[in-house]
């Protein structure tokens, strides 16, 4: 029998950051007298250790939450938690008009995957945030020029791809901040939870 050789990847992390869209999160800082309405937020990923999320709010390093986590079959948790680092980043908003078949991108065995934005070969990494037959909300962490003209790319489940021409509407970019929470202590529970949960093999 060969020997077994030692692994050279050192992997630091000591719980599986997960992956979900199918979790709200809200946050509501502890000891904020007169706030009393959570603020919803973008989950990033999510352990049983901590989460990391997105916001427009601002808040200091070391700040106490209290974390909603809302799964959509109903199941809830709520959980203290402390923020240990932040990144502030700017979000683009873009409308672009789009001409595409109306069962194209609404095939419920053959579902949207991710879209992208070309400009010439310069390709550019984009999120959806609404879409119709006409029109799709893109979101990117880069900027764009209202003058070009860009071309979206729908990737689908089974990882064919539609090209279509757009037409640049409208456009707005704002402030986001990006935390990291730690937990009081591990939640077994919620570890426990999000493992049985888990559907497609989307981990970070």
């Amino acid at each position: 029998m060969d020997q077994i050789t030692p692994c050279k990847f050192n992997n630091q992390r000591k719980h599986t950051r997960f992956i979900r869209d199918d979790i709200k999160v809200s946050v509501l800082p502890v000891n904020f007298l007169g706030l009393k309405e959570t603020i919803a937020c973008k989950l990033i990923d999510i352990c049983s250790a901590g989460v990391q999320l997105s916001t427009k709010e601002k808040f200091r390093i070391n700040t106490t939450l209290l974390l909603t986590l809302q799964f959509d079959n109903g199941r809830e948790f709520k959980l203290k938690a402390k923020i240990l680092r932040h990144k502030k980043k700017t979000i683009y908003l873009s409308n672009h008009h789009i001409n595409i078949s109306k069962d194209a991108l609404r095939n419920k065995n053959n579902p949207l995957h991710s879209v992208h934005l070309f400009e010439s070969d310069n390709k550019i990494e984009a999120k959806y945030r609404f879409l119709n037959i006409n029109c799709i909300r893109a979101l990117t962490f880069s900027p764009l020029d209202s003058k070009k003209q860009y071309q979206l790319a729908f990737t689908l489940k089974n990882k064919k791809t539609i090209i279509t021409d757009s037409k640049l509407k409208h456009y707005q970019h704002y402030i986001q901040y990006d935390y990291g929470l730690k937990f009081d202590s591990i939640n077994d529970e919620l570890g426990d939870y999000l493992l049985n949960t888990q559907t497609d093999l989307v981990f970070k």
